[in-house]
């Protein structure tokens, strides 16, 4: 009888911690099916698309996702509680019945870009935290390698900035202090374009 009651207040604490995570990934149209804590403590936490369809690479038609899964995708995601979060999903598939030779396209879900190793939200994240820092320390900060925190910024920030003219003075040259942070921030091919 004792078992019993444990084991159901275990579950019922399993499930309410299912439904917490599911509130705070913030991510829409996923169920949480997993969440693990590694021996080094980054929370691993493994999703799926409660979308039912995709639309076709080809025609741009909606086809339902009856065709199994593609490759499990593994997203660096906020942190939980200061540690590493990591998302995991099996994005679902869908063959075309109209086009010609009936092509499969693999679902994108509106949080995470396709070939990103972030989700949109981290991406976010990384750039908020560049504010007032460098590269280089937001690569330690978060453990990650300069070019990650480089191809996150690049996601976020559309075409190509120039960042010096909005800290020329009044004859039209950087001011010291910003050309000292610009060098610490850009990398050295960026920082002579902008010089």
């Amino acid at each position: 009888m004792l078992g019993q009651d444990y084991t159901s207040v275990r579950l019922r604490i399993k499930n309410l911690f299912l439904e917490l995570t599911n509130l705070q990934l913030d991510i829409p149209q996923v169920d949480v099916l997993a969440t693990k804590q590694t021996e080094d403590g980054k929370f691993i936490i493994t999703v799926e698309s409660r979308r039912q369809t995709t639309k076709c690479g080809v025609c741009q038609k909606e086809n339902a996702c009856n065709y199994g899964h593609g490759q499990a995708v593994r997203l660096r995601h906020l942190p939980i509680l200061g540690q590493e979060t990591y998302i995991i999903i099996q994005p679902r598939r869908a063959q075309c019945p109209t086009c010609l030779h009936h092509p499969t396209t693999t679902q994108t879900l509106k949080w995470y870009d396709q070939r990103s190793p972030h989700t949109k939200a981290y991406d976010q994240h990384l750039l908020k935290q560049l504010i007032g820092s460098t590269v280089a320390d937001v690569s330690l900060k978060e453990n990650l390698g300069y070019d990650a925190v480089m191809g996150a910024l690049e996601r976020q920030v559309d075409g190509k900035i120039n960042v010096a003219k909005n800290y020329r003075d009044d004859f039209g040259t950087l001011r010291k202090q910003e050309m000292h942070r610009l060098r610490q921030t850009l990398p050295p091919a960026t920082y002579k374009e902008l010089i």
